[in-house]
């Protein structure tokens, strides 16, 4: 069996990391007092469903032989507002009677866990509501777990919101997601809410030693360290990175780790950032080349490096040393040095510009380019700042010249008149755009996610009140947003979010010419022509 079922929380206490929702849940028990609806959210391996099977278990446990009861009132209009109490208490299971024997091997037919990312509609949820009427087999309660509940559908959530409304009083729900943002308020108010922690990592470091010993596996501290860095707060990476090291032999060392999990040491992200912070371009870029062809995640790759810059911005704004207790001397000092080195305002601009690279890496099929882009984004602002400060003799600042940021732009003064200015007067105009072009992206994106990306590269021209002109730099890109559906889609979704007609032009941009916006907080930037066509060709390609 592997690790993570094996070593699966079977009691409350059992629970790492997570005192705060054991603790809750246990005083429950012990009262008597039982939710019909609960909300189980946080990050992923943090023992959601885990914590969901254990208290299905506890509340059938055969160990507590008394039948709980309702108590309560349910007024008119108002939500659910009914307990479950019994005269006797009850506690952990005890993992031992039929029951939660039966739960422990997945053949409990009152515990039915629905997977919402592959039941998500409504049809699923009409069929739990005439179901769920029925009195369990054999149990208490019929405890149902829908798992990532964020991907219901608006209408199967307004179908199950009638059920949590007035559940049956041998119902209780337990929803568990990893994206608590998207549930409706409207569910959320009538659900009790249990926040799990990411692990820290000397959590991690703890429970993967204790496996280790009794699976008889010989492993340093060191390789727990990388392992607990890989795993990124997720109990489940953790231990699923050491049952696949199990199988070497001998002892494991950092190498192993390394060359298992595809992660970055802290030596190679603390070099990595070393350059980045001097501008040295080159060899920042190299380093994540290096990553991809040796088969490095590169997703993990950017948060740990967002996890480290995060660190040096703590020191950067004064935040006392203990907060970074679990460092040792050597870590500290070289984050010391990295805050003497960045400047707040950089320090801040190079996080969000590699949030932003992590998200855009589901949108390309080569993963590391939307980090390349973005290293190239950080480095090239300072030199044209310098630029600018060279011919004008002073600074020239955005905020200046107010050009309306629809793909938040950055001006850069180049002496060619010939080119189109966008002036204070026309940039006024964009600002109802504006304030509504990211919700325009949002709602484009879920239709097609590479036209989003391909918006993001374009520049305002012009706006007349019925039209918005963008320029596009490449003609391949112009060719597929003028296509006779993309068009459609986009001023169908333009007119839905504006409320009022507008249309979309897009004119090609002299190949010669350079843009004088160019991108800011997107990571999207000036590269030769033929890479981005050969991007985008491989991008619809597909």
């Amino acid at each position: 069996m592997v690790f993570y079922r094996k070593y699966r929380p079977q009691k409350l206490s059992e629970l790492v990391g997570q005192e705060h929702i054991s603790g809750a849940l246990v005083s429950q028990l012990e009262s008597g007092k039982i939710g019909h609806g609960y909300l189980f959210y946080g990050t992923r391996g943090t023992g959601k469903t885990s914590t969901a099977r254990i208290l299905a278990k506890a509340v059938n446990c055969e160990k507590y032989g008394s039948q709980l009861t309702v108590h309560g009132r349910r007024n008119k209009g108002d939500s659910v507002n009914s307990e479950l109490s019994t005269t006797n208490r009850f506690g952990e299971p005890c993992n031992k009677c039929l029951s939660c024997l039966s739960i422990t091997n997945g053949s409990n037919l009152d515990l039915i866990e629905i997977d919402a990312a592959s039941n998500r509609g409504i049809d699923e949820i009409r069929d739990l509501r005439e179901k769920v009427k029925l009195s369990p087999v054999s149990s208490r309660f019929k405890v149902y777990i829908i798992d990532e509940a964020h991907m219901l559908t608006n209408e199967a959530f307004n179908a199950l919101l009638k059920t949590l409304e007035e559940p049956p009083a041998h119902a209780i729900f337990i929803l568990a997601t990893t994206e608590l943002s998207k549930l409706p308020s409207t569910i959320i108010s009538r659900l009790q809410k249990f926040n799990f922690l990411r692990a820290g990592n000397k959590e991690i470091i703890l429970a993967c030693r204790k496996i280790a010993k009794k699976e008889g596996i010989l492993i340093d501290d060191e390789s727990l360290e990388s392992i607990a860095q890989a795993a990124d707060g997720s109990f489940r990476d953790a231990v699923s990175i050491l049952d696949q090291l199990s199988s070497l032999s001998g002892e494991i060392k950092k190498a192993d780790v390394l060359a298992i999990a595809k992660v970055s040491g802290k030596n190679q992200v603390y070099t990595f950032l070393t350059n980045v912070a001097n501008f040295n371009l080159s060899p920042a870029v190299l380093e994540v080349e290096e990553i991809a062809q040796s088969g490095g995640d590169i997703v993990l790759f950017a948060r740990q490096t967002v996890q480290f810059l995060e660190k040096v911005l703590f020191i950067k704004i004064g935040i006392g040393d203990e907060t970074f207790s679990e460092l040792d001397e050597k870590d500290f000092v070289g984050l010391k040095k990295l805050a003497a080195i960045f400047e707040l305002g950089k320090l801040q601009e190079l996080m969000r510009l590699l949030i932003s690279a992590e998200f855009e890496i589901k949108l390309y099929p080569i993963a590391q380019i939307p980090l390349i882009l973005a290293l190239c984004k950080f480095c090239a602002d300072r030199d044209e700042r310098n630029a600018d400060k060279d011919s004008m003799g002073k600074t020239v600042s955005s905020n200046d010249l107010e050009v309306s940021p629809i793909i938040e732009k950055k001006v850069v003064i180049e002496d060619q008149v010939e080119q189109k200015k966008v002036t204070r007067k026309s940039a006024k105009g964009f600002l109802d755009i504006e304030k509504n072009w990211q919700e325009f992206l949002n709602r484009v994106r879920p239709q097609n996610a590479h036209v989003v990306a391909l918006l993001r590269s374009t520049k305002p021209l012009d706006y007349d009140g019925e039209s918005l002109m963008l320029e596009v730099f490449y003609r391949f890109h112009k060719d597929k947003l003028e296509e006779p559906k993309i068009v459609r889609m986009l001023d169908a979704v333009l007119e839905e979010v504006m409320g009022k007609s507008i249309k979309l032009k897009f004119s090609l941009a002299k190949r010669e010419s350079k843009p004088t916006i160019t991108v800011n907080k997107s990571d999207v930037i000036d590269v030769k022509a033929e890479e981005l066509e050969m991007i985008a060709q491989e991008i619809f390609s597909k």
